[in-house]
């Protein structure tokens, strides 16, 4: 299923103060807009379904669609109103199948420990293979057909203008299009190639044997959630402890989840040789037609601008009084702990903090917050990270994450739901055919929300210490979505390289790549950071490497959400609507061309530097205040 998640890794941001005046100016004239008291903690599932039966029967009935739609294998060619027919089916069967599989997934994800769930989404994903494998005639039936031909029809029916978009995709790819037998099968192997990842979230999220730690008299077990709480903690010996024992507990498990992550990464080099593509990267970037230069330049420039990294390693050293940082302080803040907040606090904050994108934006944002669209409630079992999910076309986005009361847990309500904000705008703008947007695309507007709600926070900043804090949000948010993540982005290719080499991986080895990456971002041989070697064992908690070549669209979005959010703030309304053009534009055209649409062009250097004076700006500011 095609889902538009939410990070895992997610920070908290700020941009300049010399332009968060002006989101507290315009967020004074929408304070009438407010969330309510007690905003629900669990979602609603019943407007998917009423009940599990009822959802049961509707996956029955999908299947039994199938054999229809397979009828019309051999038939596309024939005239522009088969070949629109034929489409019409195949999007209304998907378009009940992902709201189907949204069920399913949900319920699995909010409980890792109910075997029940997670048969349920089995099943779920077991019908979207068939789907694939019923379907998998119709591009090579379109790509048999030929261009000359396809546009003559698209100019003669016109009920194939909602699929223009998809069927010239198809003919993009013909080279990489096999016959009809060969795409069947391609799509009969892809559930048991997602083996690996089933493995890697059972054993992570439910099956780890998670230790106890005692902090400061109270025993906690320390799974992921509680260790992204306590990693924060004031006390040095803290943080020290709690590192030294969650990644203990990984580094045990290094060669099961090299093993499994070593077969995925397997079964994609067998999907992008079988589809004559030189490498996955390659597969993975054709998939959307974005330029490799847009990755190649990402990776370029931020290692150019590892300097700045590390300043900002020793700015915190110095700031937090140690006389070498390790990595264990790299998520503890600047000042004081975080202050604490209720859901319902979070809510009205956010509110408050997107106020420049218009009052139409914050209305209906705080209409779907008094909903039941999102999932809190920490709870043993449940999935980690965050994600929304706004597969469900004819119903509403839904929210994943935990809440535990922090700043970062409100960073995370802002970006979740400027994910849910773009799947609300997309769907009402676009058919079902070309409202689901891409992950390029949509990492932008969740982090554009996380900018506006920094620059909020450090608007109404009372103190220099608040001051402070904030500006470490901003700059959390650029090393944790920007340099990170193109961490991870290198990670990937130098792991898929070796094994594309056709070179043996273990588990160890993948630590080895890790750590060689981790030492060179964090400065360890500057001085900036000392990085100890059980430490190389942080790639096995990523789940976002089961979504080959994802994760650098954090970095490539930050870059793009940097540049809409300075000058909406700013008061550009000509930028603000190019903004909103873009979310509403959902998957009508290239992401990259969306993007770039807008006024933002992340094959070209700009972007990224601009980054890089940001950051440098808030650091130039942390010293500043912190001189006096």
């Amino acid at each position: 299923m095609k889902m538009t998640v939410l990070a895992a890794t997610l920070a908290v941001a700020l941009l300049s103060t010399a332009f968060a005046s002006a989101a507290a100016t315009s967020s004074t004239q929408t304070a009438a807009a407010a969330a309510p008291t007690n905003p629900p903690a669990v979602w609603d599932l019943t407007p998917l379904y009423p009940t599990t039966a009822a959802w049961d029967a509707e996956r029955l009935a999908i299947v039994a669609e199938f054999p229809k739609l397979k009828a019309r294998q051999g038939t596309l060619g024939k005239d522009p109103q088969s070949l629109a027919a034929a489409l019409q089916e195949m999007f209304d069967l998907r378009r009940r199948l992902w709201r189907m599989e949204i069920y399913a997934s949900l319920q699995a994800d909010a409980n890792t420990l109910d075997d029940v769930a997670q048969s349920h989404a089995q099943q779920a994903f077991s019908v979207d293979a068939q789907m694939d494998e019923t379907t998998s005639f119709i591009n090579p039936e379109i790509s048999a057909i030929g261009a000359e031909k396809i546009n003559a029809w698209l100019t003669q029916e016109p009920a194939l203008g909602q699929f223009s978009y998809f069927i010239r995709n198809v003919l993009r790819l013909t080279s990489h299009t096999l016959d009809a037998s060969s795409e069947a099968l391609l799509a009969a192997a892809q559930r048991p190639l997602e083996g690996p990842h089933d493995v890697f979230n059972l054993l992570t999220n439910a099956d780890m044997p998670f230790p106890k730690i005692t902090v400061r008299g109270k025993t906690w077990t320390l799974d992921q959630e509680t260790y992204t709480l306590l990693r924060t903690d004031k006390d040095p010996k803290v943080r020290q402890q709690v590192f030294k024992v969650f990644w203990t507990l990984f580094k045990a498990y290094e060669r099961t989840l090299g093993a499994s992550y070593a077969a995925h990464i397997r079964g994609e080099i067998f999907k992008a040789n079988a589809r004559h593509y030189s490498s996955v990267l390659d597969m993975k970037l054709a998939s959307e037609n974005t330029p490799d230069a847009v990755y190649k330049t990402l990776i370029a420039e931020t290692n150019a601008g590892l300097p700045t990294l590390h300043r900002y390693f020793k700015l915190r050293t110095r700031l937090l009084g140690l006389k070498q940082a390790g990595y264990p302080d790299v998520y503890v803040p600047l000042t004081s702990k975080s202050p604490s907040y209720t859901l319902a606090q979070a809510e009205a904050t956010t509110l408050k903090a997107v106020a420049p994108l218009g009052q139409d934006y914050v209305n209906t944002l705080a209409t779907s917050f008094g909903k039941s669209w999102m999932h809190a409630q920490p709870q043993r079992g449940k999935r980690s990270g965050a994600y929304m999910n706004g597969a469900a076309y004819d119903v509403h986005p839904f929210v994943l994450m935990t809440f535990n009361g922090d700043y970062e847990s409100m960073s995370t309500v802002a970006h979740e739901w400027g994910h849910a904000m773009h799947s609300v705008l997309a769907n009402a703008a676009q058919p079902f055919p070309t409202a689901d947007y891409s992950l390029f695309v949509a990492e932008i507007p969740s982090t554009t929300n996380e900018m506006l709600l920094a620059d909020y926070v450090a608007a109404n900043a009372k103190t220099r210490a608040e001051k402070v804090f904030a500006l470490n949000q901003e700059l959390e948010l650029l090393r944790a979505t920007f340099f990170r993540q193109a961490m991870f982005a290198e990670f990937e290719y130098k792991a898929h390289e070796a094994l594309e080499q056709d070179k043996a991986l273990s588990g160890s080895d993948f630590s080895k790549i890790y750590l060689d990456l981790l030492k060179r971002y964090q400065g360890d041989a500057q001085g900036a950071m000392h990085i100890d070697d059980l430490y190389g064992s942080e790639w096995e908690f990523v789940p976002h490497f089961y979504n080959d070549f994802y994760v650098y669209q954090y970095a490539t979005s930050i870059s793009a959400a940097a540049y809409f959010a300075e000058g909406i703030e700013k008061g550009d309304l000509a930028l603000r609507d190019r903004y909103f053009t873009m979310l509403k534009s959902g998957g009508s055209a290239d992401p990259y061309e969306i993007v770039k649409r807008a006024g933002v062009d992340l094959a070209s250097p700009e972007p990224y530097r601009a980054v890089i004076r940001r950051m440098n700006h808030a650091m130039d500011e942390i010293e500043a205040l912190t001189a006096q």
